[in-house]
């Protein structure tokens, strides 16, 4: 699977999703921009690292749409086409959400923390960034040993990878993307 994620403008981005076998997926205005790391560039690198297979991109992997993607306009498919697929793919979608389990609750805290945890290192100091900080130290007290171990074992590698894609989207000129491969995390071209 390769997840275009595309600087469509000065704070707006958008995303396409290609899979092997299934219609393409997208997003456009995606949620949650950031110059440095958009909200699902987080996920993404998140999920890929821990390998959770059941998060927003293993979802979209196994056929689902996450509740937020829709099928692309035009391309090869008729309208017919089109509208069957995109039932489909409804269909598909919700079912993979409601047998998400915990992996679905943790793809968002962990990506939560890995996102405070690492622009901690950038942002001053301020009550805003306390809260912040308090509110992940909540959160990680709310999972079970095992889950703090698997995230604690993934920081260098989730970190490393945050770096390596912010560098690469904060350089990204308008109208151009930068493609992740599912689920290596690795950039394409």
């Amino acid at each position: 699977m390769k997840v275009h994620f595309i600087r469509s403008g000065e704070r707006r981005y958008s995303m396409r999703i290609e899979r092997a076998g299934l219609p393409v997926l997208v997003m456009d205005p995606a949620p949650g921009f950031d110059p440095d790391l958009p909200h699902d560039m987080v996920h993404f690198v998140v999920e890929a690292a821990l390998g959770l297979k059941t998060g927003v991109f293993g979802q979209i992997a196994a056929g689902g749409d996450a509740g937020s993607f829709h099928v692309e306009a035009g391309g090869a498919l008729s309208a017919k086409e089109r509208q069957r697929a995109a039932r489909k793919q409804v269909a598909k979608g919700a079912k993979l959400i409601k047998a998400q389990g915990r992996q679905g609750e943790l793809s968002e805290l962990a990506a939560f923390l890995f996102d405070i945890a690492w622009r901690s290192g950038t942002r001053p100091d301020s009550a805003a960034q306390r809260a912040a900080l308090g509110e992940a130290e909540r959160t990680r007290a709310s999972l079970s040993a095992d889950e703090r171990a698997r995230i604690d074992a993934a920081r260098p590698q989730i970190f490393e990878t945050f770096e390596r894609v912010s560098k690469a989207w904060r350089t990204l000129p308008v109208g151009e993307a930068l493609i992740l491969e599912w689920p290596s995390a690795q950039p394409i071209g």
